[in-house]
């Protein structure tokens, strides 16, 4: 097969009006690569899903009923576009129409056997053409999907064809009810607003559930070593969109439900909470393809205007990525569906507006591979889960016990291959799940495995138990929290309200940390509540509702002090005068470490208060002084006055403010180059102060961690919460990421170099916004946000800088890199702020 290159770019202006249009062509950022148009409008116009059939040919959803204005000059419905050899020469030259009449079509996959699926919003089409004339000569809906939810794109749309059936894709649908049903006869409902993926029958015979937890699962593909990977849409308020690992049995974590922006304590993106699995990493911002070619998983990205390819590698029984942009676009370059050509170079389709109602604008291009560019495959993990999940889907496969042993793993991916195992062998389907007697005697990851087998069931489809179970009773009571917390997202998810008290006794129990805190208030009110999907963040009213109850101890109410933002207008100054006086240390900490977050003005005086107050705990104010930055220019002499107090934590943390803030000079150290990370190593070693560097951390000057990243709840969003780095990167590494913040940029803080119609620069890091409305938001390097018009952005690149300034150890003495490394490396603090500090170093510098 060869191509008729409509608009290959060593002939640029061969197709004059779909140039005209474009601002700029999409750059190809990997050497070896081409890129050509090879159609544009009239012939092909907003396409989305695109396929290869066994022939050669190329099929390409075009859509005319995505959000249709009323007056739109188009068909009446959506039509499967052909683009094949018209005379025999091997040359893809014509266009002709293979089917029509769908409506809200979304994808098309085709068989070995040259059967075509078409999936739409609501129902996924068998297309055959016996006569072989390129027109469709039958046309069979095998699956439906009944539900009063229109939206065209949250619905059914990703298809991977495999063996004797297919995976389907189901959106959050709005968190609409529905029932899905094939013409085997089988049916499943669901609701709650809970992406799916399912497997059917090839003929529609028969259809089940796979995995769920997902927001839109809008593509899907299988490597050829039957691995199953999707690419999932983000939630409005928590990037980034996900590449994911399919397990069967496996629960991503997202229900539309609890809002849509994907911020509610009960919602995990990133396994977060007991029983949901992580992704393999982030993508560009929304994904519409994902393919498995040469190695790699190439992914569409309609949102930043990409394409990118992704290389896998082991981590645990799963894997992880590193991203790499092979070409890049601008605001009128929208890839959507993507498919590899018979001669290995892939074919993807673009939507060229940002425009979600169609338009008639349209393009395909061809992306041409260097000869032998192969990525090797992901070696596989000496602990990699047993069964692929191609393997899985034979249901009468023999039962294993090597995989009850696995219910044992500490890594979630195997014990989700437990789970499939309990589910089919172990769970029975004639009788409810029955609590063993050494139920306590069980290790907590096997209480968990057992726990989401008993709520899989064997159907993988119905719950096992019900609200009077001893099972639920158990695991509330349970001395490990992520038990607790398993039931406490089980009991909500089913609105199992009998169990309200049940959670809310939890309260007055062992509180672990921050989510588990949120989890439970935010499962209570959701017990409370009528059961209408939330659709805005809730965790400040919730905690704000904590500091109301007066029946809650002082130590809650310091834990709720802490998450809730500095700013909430609860916190009143005469409030927080309030908690300064409580005899709780606890909550006299937390008071003052909000104030030092506020951005009232007013504040200055309390904390000015504070810190010069003799009679205080020495802590307390030396972080009022630090508190104090945000106006040291207007305090320069109560801060003198302070460096030289008698207690030497305050006066340290006073000088130090001082010279952060650029009043006095720092002093003159000799340093190695940040490239000499043995040497830092070593000077960094000994003579820590974990409780200076948490001070030093959320100091509104110098290096403002706090600015960009959260630790222990309080903090910024923008970049990784570091709360429990130590537990998760080597002191090492730690130490290079503040002395190279540039060495390893994780795909989801990959910050952009943007260049406007004016000339200038900028760098920033993508924010997360519902929808499209022509403008977009970044942040830059201080942590502030700035605003661009999409059309007045000329270039974009991604780049290679992380959006974390290098040279910060410049901005810090020795004995400062060393109080942040050792509070970075320190525990996450228990229940409420740990306030235990070591000895404070004598004063001076």
């Amino acid at each position: 097969m060869t191509w008729r290159s409509l608009c290959p770019w060593a002939a640029a202006f061969a197709w004059s009006a779909s140039l005209a249009a474009l601002a700029a062509p999409p750059r190809v950022l990997v050497d070896g690569c081409q890129l050509e148009q090879i159609a544009g409008e009239p012939e092909l116009v907003t396409p989305i899903g695109c396929a290869f059939d066994p022939q050669g040919r190329l099929l390409v959803v075009e859509s005319h009923t995505h959000q249709r204005p009323e007056d739109y000059d188009g068909p009446a419905g959506d039509r499967i576009r052909m683009l094949s050899d018209s005379d025999g020469d091997g040359e893809l030259d014509h266009w002709s129409t293979f089917a029509e009449g769908f409506q809200q079509a979304m994808n098309v996959a085709v068989a070995e056997n040259g059967d075509v699926y078409v999936v739409t919003r609501r129902d996924v089409h068998l297309l055959r053409d016996a006569d072989n004339d390129g027109v469709a000569d039958s046309n069979d809906v095998i699956v439906r999907l009944e539900t009063e939810a229109e939206y065209p794109h949250n619905g059914l749309a990703g298809i991977a064809i495999d063996g004797d059936g297919f995976y389907l894709g189901l959106g959050e649908n709005f968190g609409f009810p529905y029932e899905l049903t094939c013409v085997g006869g089988s049916r499943h409902k669901g609701d709650g607003g809970v992406g799916r993926i399912y497997r059917c029958g090839r003929q529609g015979e028969g259809i089940y559930k796979i995995a769920s937890g997902f927001w839109n699962p809008f593509s899907i593909c299988l490597t050829p070593e039957g691995r199953l990977f999707t690419v999932d849409n983000d939630p409005d308020a928590s990037p980034p969109c996900r590449l994911l690992h399919v397990m069967w049995c496996g629960d991503y974590g997202h229900r539309w439900e609890y809002g849509r922006a994907g911020v509610h304590p009960l919602q995990a993106w990133d396994g977060e909470l007991p029983g949901t699995l992580p992704m393999v990493c982030g993508t560009g911002e929304a994904p519409t393809a994902v393919v498995a070619h040469r190695g790699w998983l190439w992914v569409t990205s309609w949102g930043d205007h990409r394409i990118e390819r992704y290389r896998l590698a082991p981590r645990g029984s799963s894997f992880g990525a590193e991203r790499e942009v092979v070409v890049q676009g601008d605001a009128e370059f929208r890839p959507t569906g993507m498919a590899v050509a018979p001669d290995g170079s892939l074919c993807f389709a673009d939507w060229v507006d940002r425009s979600y109602p169609v338009h008639g604008k349209g393009r395909l291009w061809r992306l041409i591979l260097p000869a032998g560019a192969n990525c090797d495959p992901p070696r596989k993990a000496d602990n990699e889960p047993l069964l692929t999940i191609q393997q899985i889907v034979d249901r009468d496969a023999p039962a294993n016990p090597k995989n009850l042993t696995l219910a044992e793993s500490p890594d979630p991916f195997l014990r989700t291959e437990a789970v499939t195992y309990f589910a089919r062998h172990v769970v029975r389907l004639d009788r409810p799940f029955e609590l063993p007697q050494n139920w306590v005697d069980f290790s907590s990851h096997y209480k968990l495995t057992a726990l989401q087998a008993a709520r899989t069931f064997g159907s993988i489809d119905e719950v096992a138990v019900d609200a009077d179970s001893p099972l639920l009773e158990a695991a509330l009571h349970d001395a490990d929290a992520d038990v607790r917390l398993y039931a406490v997202r089980w009991i909500a998810d089913e609105r199992l309200t009998e169990l309200r008290d049940n959670v809310a006794a939890l309260l007055d129990g062992p509180i672990p940390n921050e989510r588990y805190f949120l989890a439970v208030l935010g499962a209570i009110d959701w017990l409370d509540g009528d059961g209408t999907p939330r659709h805005s963040g809730i965790g400040d009213g919730l905690l704000a509702r904590e500091l109301r109850n007066k029946r809650r101890s002082p130590e809650l109410h310091a834990l709720a002090l802490r998450l809730i933002a500095p700013d909430h207008k609860w916190l009143t100054l005469d409030r927080l005068r309030e908690y300064l006086a409580s005899p709780s240390a606890v909550l006299q900490a937390e008071a003052v470490r909000t104030l030092a977050l506020q951005s009232n003005p007013e504040r200055f005086d309390l904390l000015t208060e504070i810190a010069a107050d003799a009679d205080r705990a020495a802590d307390l104010r030396a972080v009022a002084v630090t508190g104090l930055a945000g106006d040291a220019a207007g305090r320069t002499e109560l801060l003198s006055q302070l460096a030289g107090d008698d207690v030497a934590v305050v006066a340290n943390e006073a000088r130090r403010v001082r010279r952060l803030a650029g009043l006095d000079p720092a002093p003159g150290e000799e340093k190695p180059a940040a490239d000499d990370l043995a040497a830092w190593e070593t000077l960094l070693a000994e003579g820590c102060d974990a409780a200076s560097g948490r001070r030093l951390f959320f100091t509104p000057a110098g290096p403002h961690c706090a600015a960009c990243h959260q630790h222990s709840g309080r903090g910024g969003r923008m970049g990784p919460d570091l709360t429990r780095i130590g537990a998760q990167q080597a002191r090492e590494r730690i130490i290079a990421s503040i002395l190279q913040p540039s060495r390893e940029i994780a795909p989801r803080y990959e910050p952009w170099v943007l260049v406007t119609d004016d000339g200038l620069a900028h760098l920033g890091l993508r924010l997360p916004q519902g929808g499209d409305d022509g403008q977009e938001s970044y942040a830059d390097a201080s942590g502030k946000t700035f605003t661009l018009a999409s059309e007045t952005i000329d270039e974009r690149s991604p780049s290679d800088q992380s959006i974390m300034p290098a040279g910060l150890e410049q901005l810090m003495t020795i004995d400062d890199l060393r109080d942040l490394v050792a509070f970075l490396m320190s525990p996450a603090a228990p229940e409420a702020a740990n306030h235990a500090s070591p000895s404070p170093r004598p004063a001076g510098d």
